[in-house]
């Protein structure tokens, strides 16, 4: 008898929500067996021979902080193969058909440096310049809870990148609600991007920024304005080579700044995807300049493979100068250097950090102590493509 009860009320729940569900919508069921079903929707086909479905390829990043510094030599490896297994993914000539969603899941990412921030613009502005068809997404890096009992702001990557408008740049609507509302000090990030030396464009970047920091000392901005002319002047002149592009087949010829004040210290990364420092130095205005500092470096340290690795290469560029004429196309700029010689001296003069990698190595000048300068070179097993300038100065305040 239970059963028989239990029986029957199960057929009346059932009644229920069949002409509960029945009711909604008459045309979206006609019999009880049709009720509970998913409808199939009628698949497009294609009349059009070259008509070809769209593929995804999904590339994930496995790393805790998107940076390719030397500070973070796990995570920079990472970043890099991520970056190179992309681009060679879309340069196989397998794939030149290949048009559809390129997504970047970037799930694990629970902070962004300067750095591995303006190589992520870099890229993505490659890609879509080179490879139209290919439609770059982005999976959104989780959010990050602050720790417990925590009253410092946490600044999420998403916060980054709504910010400064990458998703905006990919087309794709803005992260989740929780993630676009930046705390204020992340409102002096700052980036953009150009193809030739844009001095006036760079200046007025670095107004803006030191405009939304109170009391920066005005000596102290034209000293900085000095070091990031040289800086940015250099990636056009020297790192897309034209026989180096026209032999290699490249085509991307673009520049990235980046500028952040963290901590009371101004970030500024120049970056570029070009031919580096080593193939500078080696087929530029400089070669005859460094082909005499490999002599005396081998006769004075009595190392045979001076010049071997890329650091050594950093230490040349730092190093030579003169190299340049002032009757050169710069000559309008009262700023123009000679080149790294010039770098190494600014960042003395404003007692800050400067990092310049390429290829496999990089060179970290830390002039806190003007009078002791430390220089820290280092090789890596991955490389990175072109060069990437950051500096680190701290600002001061008006007299």
């Amino acid at each position: 008898m239970k059963c028989r009860n239990q029986k029957v009320q199960k057929q009346r729940w059932a009644r229920k929500v069949y002409s509960r569900y029945a009711g909604s919508d008459c045309r979206k069921v006609s019999t009880r067996k049709k009720s509970f079903s998913t409808r199939r929707t009628k698949t497009v086909t294609c009349e059009n021979s070259n008509c070809v479905k769209p593929n995804t390829e999904k590339f994930k990043l496995s790393v805790s902080t998107l940076s390719v510094s030397p500070l973070h030599p796990d995570d920079r490896a990472k970043v890099l193969k991520f970056f190179e297994s992309i681009r060679s993914f879309l340069a196989d000539p397998e794939n030149s058909d290949f048009h559809g969603a390129i997504v970047l899941n970037l799930e694990k990412v629970a902070k962004v440096d300067p750095s591995g921030c303006a190589s992520l613009f870099s890229y993505i502005e490659m890609f879509q310049e080179l490879y139209p068809r290919a439609n770059i997404k982005i999976k959104y890096p989780n959010r990050i809870r602050p720790h417990a009992g925590s009253t410092a702001e946490t600044i999420q990557p998403n916060h980054v990148f709504n910010h400064l408008e990458l998703y905006k740049q990919l087309g794709s609507p803005k992260a989740p609600l929780c993630h676009t509302l930046p705390p204020p000090k992340l409102k002096i990030w700052e980036t953009e991007s150009f193809a030739n030396s844009d001095s006036s464009l760079v200046g007025q970047i670095l107004e803006n920024v030191c405009n939304k920091v109170p009391n920066i000392s005005t000596s102290q901005i034209s000293k900085i304005y000095k070091i990031l002319i040289e800086a940015v002047n250099n990636c056009p002149e020297h790192a897309y080579d034209e026989t180096f592009m026209r032999d290699n087949g490249l085509k991307y010829k673009k520049t990235r700044c980046l500028f952040a004040i963290i901590e009371g210290r101004l970030v500024v990364v120049v970056a570029d995807l070009g031919v580096g420092i080593r193939y500078t130095l080696e087929n530029g205005k400089a070669k005859n300049s460094w082909e005499i500092f490999k002599r005396f470096h081998r006769f004075a340290s009595k190392n045979k493979d001076f010049s071997s690795r890329d650091s050594e290469c950093l230490q040349g560029m730092i190093n030579i100068k003169n190299v340049r004429e002032r009757n050169t196309r710069h000559k309008d700029f009262d700023h123009r250097g000679y080149g790294g010689d010039d770098l190494q001296n600014a960042i003395k003069g404003l007692k800050g950090r400067l990092l310049i990698m390429s290829g496999k190595g990089s060179l970290m000048l830390d002039a806190s102590n003007p009078e002791s300068m430390d220089v820290d070179p280092k090789d890596f097993d991955i490389g990175l493509n072109g060069t990437l300038i950051s500096m680190s100065i701290p600002l001061t305040v008006k007299e």
